[in-house]
């Protein structure tokens, strides 16, 4: 049976000192009358008490020593020594929950709860160990129980709480927290459990009031800022959220995750300026704080501060590779700047296995192909390709290299296996659409494009292709007037101004045509099929001088224009010196 106390703790002086002696040492020799008298001596060494101490001991150290394996069989001598106490079977029993053993201990816990049903520490004990293992309800009821033995204790008032909640008994849960803060206006812990438990049940501004009751009190106290905070944003009260986060720096200027909180909400808000000043903030108190600057570097990038974000990325390299984003980070900001070399050296070494490995191919392509090394480009693409990655753009931007190259049947040949994966992909399907042009296939690249608009009706670039179609061939002229302008209200390039102004000319409105075509050549003023146009609007409105200069500029950007030089003859020879 399992005493309460063990008997050796209060023997604890007198077995200490016999253990300074060597075993079986005798003792100082009494006058011979007190020889009779006394019993034959016996050393406390051979006791079980003493050594279940003695073992105890060697726990003790062994467990100082983090050597806890060892430190378990230790204690369970003790155990096997002295069976009937109880602080060695709690020992045990917590020893066996470090080492991650809960089965065991909970099978102590409750034969220590068997002889003895009033032990608070036990029912504490293995209330955590359930509430651990999500068995709740038993949980609750070890609670219940500690509660009842000591009705005093708030940490079991607090753990009774969390294991009721776990169970979604939040009403429960509730009542005895508020208790817990009206007895106690001072318990941070029981504030924050609180708030948490209103905004599970859906009563956010009992939360709010919570949350502000506690930092009435501790005006710093970070983690209720941070939720508070949290819980103003999610209701988009950001002129809160902001003060909030303010006061709580103000409170303490040194406070790492608000700073960090706060800088995000400005990202969130676009400004970017105040985010960065508030992580350069953290980064001076933290220096070793990564996720802050890799952020900063990010932000340098993003507000294309190319050298501020080198220095950054080098930086974090130092701290490790971080799979390779790091590589990749450094890599675009030397490439802002033009670096090439550098950022080739930089971004190669990068894993397969990284998660921005892809990203980091496709750069790497962009820089060949920048550099003037398209076979490289093409290269690497295609190697990519091989190792099947699941990303359209693989497929786009080899079929443009291809393209580049005038490679046009490799391009249309992997455009179609791109489509074949992605088959509403717009950008695969426009870039088809094009090919199919390149290559004299009009109809085909029409159909493309009307599926273009099936998938989005407000694509500028197909509405435009469509348009300019009608165009030449002056038909549908009010259809096509529509879908230009509708591209224009999304997107206005000096292309789509081209298309709107030729379907003015093939509708005979010269100056709204005048108009849009000027513009258009003012934007693209190397672009020969638009001169051309303007040459023939010129040449509508009888400009001699200006419609021969605009074709000698088409012609002299592309001396093999079709028509061109015959219509420069065509104009009244006086009027073309």
């Amino acid at each position: 049976m399992i005493k309460k106390i063990s008997p050796f703790f209060t023997r604890l002086i007198p077995v200490a000192v016999f253990l300074l002696l060597p075993i079986g040492c005798a003792v100082k020799q009494l006058p011979e009358a007190s020889v009779e008298s006394a019993p034959a001596y016996r050393s406390e060494l051979a006791d079980p008490e003493a050594k279940a101490l003695y073992a105890y001991t060697q726990y003790r150290l062994l467990a100082v020593d983090n050597r806890w394996d060892e430190a378990i069989n230790a204690l369970r001598r003790a155990v096997a020594f002295d069976p009937a106490s109880t602080y060695l079977h709690m020992s045990l029993a917590k020893a066996l929950l470090h080492k991650d053993l809960p089965e065991e201990s909970s099978e102590i816990l409750r034969e220590i709860l068997q002889q003895a049903p009033d032990n608070f520490e036990a029912h504490e004990l293995l209330g955590d160990l359930l509430g651990y293992q999500g068995q709740n309800e038993e949980a609750v009821e070890h609670f219940r129980q500690a509660l009842t033995l000591d009705p005093e204790n708030e940490m079991v008032r607090m753990r009774l709480a969390m294991a009721l909640g776990r169970m979604g008994e939040n009403d429960e849960a509730i009542s005895l927290l508020e208790a817990m803060v009206a007895k106690q206006p001072e318990a941070k812990l029981a504030h924050l459990s609180l708030a948490r438990f209103y905004l599970e049940n859906r009563q956010p501004e009992k939360a709010k009031q919570t949350y502000q009751r506690l930092l009435d009190r501790h005006p710093d106290q970070q983690q209720a800022i941070l939720e508070y905070g949290r819980l103003l944003e999610e209701q988009e009260l950001f002129p809160e959220a902001f003060a909030l986060y303010r006061e709580g720096i103000r409170q303490n200027p040194r406070t790492v995750s608000v700073r960090q909180q706060l800088a995000l909400l400005y990202l969130h808000q676009g400004r970017k300026a105040e985010a960065l000043e508030q992580l350069q903030a953290v980064r001076q108190l933290a220096p070793l704080n990564t996720q802050a600057l890799s952020r900063i570097g990010l932000l340098h990038l993003d507000l294309e501060d190319w050298a501020e974000a080198e220095a950054d990325f080098h930086q974090l390299l130092q701290f490790g590779e971080d799979d390779g984003r790091n590589r990749y980070y450094l890599g675009l900001a030397l490439l802002g700047q033009q670096k090439y070399q550098d950022a080739i050296k930089v971004m190669a070494p990068i894993e397969k296995t990284s998660p921005v490995f892809a990203e980091a191919v496709l750069q790497l392509a962009y820089i060949y192909r920048q550099s003037g090394q398209l076979e490289l480009a093409i290269d690497a693409l295609e190697k990519l390709r091989e190792l099947n990655f699941q990303r359209p753009e693989v497929y786009y931007y080899l079929a443009s290299f291809y393209g580049d190259g005038k490679q046009l049947e490799q391009a249309s040949a992997v455009v179609a296996e791109g489509l074949s994966r992605y088959p509403e992909n717009i950008e695969l399907l426009y870039q088809s659409a094009i090919l199919e042009e390149q290559q004299g296939r009009r109809k085909e690249a029409l159909m493309l494009m009307e599926q273009i608009l099936s998938l989005d009706p407000e694509h500028a670039d197909a509405l435009n292709f469509i348009a300019y179609h009608h165009a030449e061939k002056g038909t549908e002229l009010d259809s096509a007037l529509n879908q230009v302008q509708k591209a224009l209200s999304t997107k206005r390039t000096g292309y789509i101004i081209d298309t709107l102004g030729w379907i003015y000319f093939k509708m005979g409105r010269y100056a709204e045509s005048r108009s849009q075509l000027e513009e258009a050549t003012s934007l693209l003023p190397e672009d020969p099929v638009i001169l051309e146009h303007l040459g023939d609007l010129y040449r509508a409105l009888n400009l001699w001088e200006r419609a021969a200069e605009a074709y000698r500029k088409a012609l002299e950007l592309d001396s093999l224009a079709v028509g061109v030089q015959q219509k420069l003859d065509e104009l009244p020879l006086e009027h073309t010196e």
